[in-house]
């Protein structure tokens, strides 16, 4: 495929960079800058292909000259237009999707797609970090703001700039928000510009879960799966697009049929990550100082406790669920008293099982827990108690300077008092 040629440098990325290049250094500012150039190059090199040249690239006029239209019902999404982007857990694929974003307005995309998690959370912290990195270009909007009235916000809001700066619009997939974004999409005149959607975690949910009933069945018995069904629709509104899935287990979406819309034509993949990048490598090989197993029956025995007569509220806390909290306990004290920013926030997860009543259960057994241990090493239970206590926090302890050196623990336990 001959290349077009791009833009590498532009106000937007420049900054981008710029900011990038004061936080975490030279080195990867100038390898996230390569990784995203390289993608834009892909993205500009496919659309030209597929739609014709002069839309996109270091000339693109940054509307759709020839509109996409497919001939039969199968190929209504243009096959050929979806990349891969792979990178390990949290190695950067955020800002690598950003500095490509802000790579390809520079090269005459100007409608942007950010396609997160169903997690809501997850969702408005994307849009948070979209906003808050891109600068000199595109508009970011999420699907907060046209929740209420999707064509009017269309109107009002992105009209202005769909054509200009271009827009950037994030998204969770569930399936109301995807429904609302389409409307979106259809009265912002979406389709009049070339589009690119990033679609994050690709391989969870974005995929037609039905394609096995339907090779047994057929199409017309069973329909495609709703988020697949949703985002098609959407490929469909602004056909002139490049379709970039993103993840860390990229197996399923590389296995996908020649003719699936899903199956990627290019594939970048991100650097390796520096020396402070924690991984699976270092959790799950052999004998790792960095990982306990617990035995299976301690996962049995929290089920159990679910929809159980409590008398008193009482609960039976496992071993090792007993002794990753007191890791995490003095783990935090002492990130909170030697860590530079004291304004740093701790998190633990407990996840055993899907079912919401059994994450009650657990919820009730640590926050049980962390009472008892609190009353224990303040003084307010029984010598006894106050003994055993003291006894779990030692073999924590003794656990966590395994991989750190830590302060003698009678000023740890002192810390966690208060």
């Amino acid at each position: 495929m001959s290349k077009i040629p791009i833009k590498t440098e532009d106000r937007c990325i420049d900054k981008l960079i710029k900011r990038v290049r004061k936080e975490l250094g030279d080195k990867t500012a100038d390898e996230l800058k390569k990784t995203a150039v390289e993608i834009v190059q892909n993205c500009v090199d496919t659309y030209s292909k597929k739609f014709g040249v002069g839309d996109v690239g270091a000339a693109g006029t940054g509307i759709v000259s020839r509109l996409y239209k497919g001939k039969t019902k199968d190929d209504e999404i243009p096959l050929g237009t979806t990349g891969l982007i792979y990178g390990r857990v949290q190695s950067g694929k955020t800002i690598t999707t950003i500095a490509t974003l802000a790579i390809a307005q520079a090269n005459g995309f100007r409608c942007f797609i950010v396609l997160t998690s169903n997690n809501t959370w997850l969702g408005t912290q994307t849009g948070s970090r979209f906003n808050n990195r891109i600068k000199a270009g595109p508009v970011v909007f999420d699907w907060k703001q046209w929740k209420d009235d999707p064509q009017d916000f269309a109107k009002s809001k992105l009209l202005p700039y769909i054509k200009n700066t271009g827009v950037v619009l994030v998204s969770t997939k569930q399936k109301d928000h995807l429904d609302r974004l389409l409307k979106v999409l259809k009265y912002s005149q979406g389709s009049k510009v070339p589009t690119l959607i990033f679609d994050d975690e690709a391989d969870n949910a974005s995929l037609n879960t039905n394609e096995a009933k339907q090779s047994k069945k057929g199409k017309d018995a069973v329909s495609d799966s709703s988020t697949f069904d949703k985002i098609g629709k959407i490929r469909k509104e602004v056909a002139n697009h490049i379709y970039l899935q993103i993840t860390a287990t990229p197996q399923s979406l590389l296995l996908q049929n020649l003719d699936n819309p899903c199956k990627p034509v290019f594939c970048a993949a991100l650097p390796k990550p520096g020396d402070a990048y924690m991984g699976g490598d270092l959790f799950f090989e052999e004998n790792s100082p960095y990982c306990r197993t617990v035995k299976a029956e301690e996962i049995d025995d929290l089920k159990k406790q679910t929809g159980k007569i409590n008398p008193g509220n009482k609960t039976d806390i496992p071993a090792g669920l007993r002794l990753a909290l007191c890791c995490f306990f003095l783990g935090s004290i002492y990130k909170m008293e030697s860590a530079d920013d004291e304004d740093a926030i701790y998190s633990f997860l407990a996840h055993i099982c899907h079912k919401q009543d059994i994450h009650e259960t657990l919820e009730r057994i640590i926050s049980n827990f962390v009472i008892e241990l609190d009353l224990a090493i303040t003084g307010q239970s029984s010598s006894t108690k106050e003994k055993q206590a003291r006894k779990w926090l030692e073999e924590a302890y003794k656990e966590l300077t395994k991989t750190a050196n830590l302060p003698p623990i009678e000023e740890l336990i002192e810390e966690l008092k208060y």
